[in-house]
């Protein structure tokens, strides 16, 4: 039974040169209607004033949680190594992870666990509110396809097998665990710097492990240039580690003598290997000989 009394959940900043909005990140944890909280802030290395900020404001804030706790690192590890060292060390039952520029909204920790209390779930992915640099709404029609694709499919199997064929963006920043699923899968794989979410799923999802969808917005996602998912400086960096990700994660699952999975080692090969022509790649015009791309359009999806 999860009571308020009783069940802790672990909130977890993911902070790297977060000054600018980190306070507000902190503010939106204390504002919680769930209160039984332990706030955990893990910096990777930061080289602006995100730590002094964070150490101040959890110093003068302490009495509003449970448990509070600042890790830092002597060096910059990456986002994995930076969500494992605050995964180890929370305590509580259940784990919300949020990087330092987004925020939670109010009754995020509350929804969460209801929802789990309801369905026996132990992992939950919601829905997110964009927001722009300055913490205004940001006006956001777009239909996230891939995880309408996603979510709709039944077991944690089938979850694997659709997710192989397009690892779509699932709004990552809203992802509740329990603790002891993350326990189970040895957190994230530190191999990967950047695609964390990534390795989570496939771990999660290969251990047989459904992931449920509550279709409320629980998080407000910043949409900034400075965002790691947005810098376009890291692109090339993106793509070397995606097609690790494909490597190590996806091509396991692909059966060479499918059809379809057989157009997803297409797809790959277009975006990972393939140069183009004369100066020209046509990836457009070339995604329409795969597959999976006819198997998504007939079923109603654009990817």
């Amino acid at each position: 039974m999860i009571s308020e009394n009783t069940t802790l959940v672990s909130v977890i900043i993911i902070t790297y040169n977060s000054a600018r909005y980190v306070t507000d990140t902190l503010e939106s944890v204390k504002s919680q209607t769930w209160k039984h909280i332990e706030l955990i802030v893990s910096d990777d290395c930061s080289t602006d004033a995100t730590v002094m900020i964070c150490r101040e404001w959890l110093n003068n804030n302490r009495h509003h949680f449970v448990n509070t706790r600042l890790i830092t690192s002597g060096c910059n590890t990456g986002t994995s190594a930076n969500c494992n060292r605050g995964f180890e060390s929370a305590t509580g039952e259940w784990i919300k992870a949020i990087s330092g520029d987004d925020l939670l909204l109010p009754d995020c920790i509350s929804d969460n666990i209801k929802y789990a209390g309801n369905l026996n779930a132990s992992f939950i992915v919601s829905d997110i509110c964009k927001i722009d640099e300055n913490g205004v709404p940001v006006a956001d029609n777009t239909v996230n396809r891939g995880l309408a694709y996603f979510v709709n499919f039944p077991t944690a199997k089938k979850q694997l097998k659709a997710y192989v064929r397009w690892p779509a963006f699932l709004n990552t920043p809203t992802f509740f665990y329990k603790k002891e699923i993350l326990n189970f899968i040895n957190f994230c794989d530190e191999e990967f710097r950047i695609y964390e979410d990534m390795a989570v799923i496939y771990r999660i999802t290969e251990k047989n492990v459904k992931v449920y969808y509550m279709n409320i917005p629980t998080v407000c996602y910043r949409v900034h240039a400075d965002s790691v998912s947005r810098n376009n400086e890291l692109d090339e960096i993106r793509t070397k580690e995606a097609h690790r990700v494909f490597k190590k994660y996806r091509s396991k699952h692909l059966n060479l003598f499918n059809p379809i999975d057989l157009s997803i080692y297409y797809e790959s090969w277009l975006r990972f290997k393939y140069k183009g022509f004369k100066g020209r790649k046509g990836i457009a015009i070339l995604n329409k000989f795969s597959l999976f791309y006819w198997y998504l359009r007939l079923s109603g999806i654009r990817k």
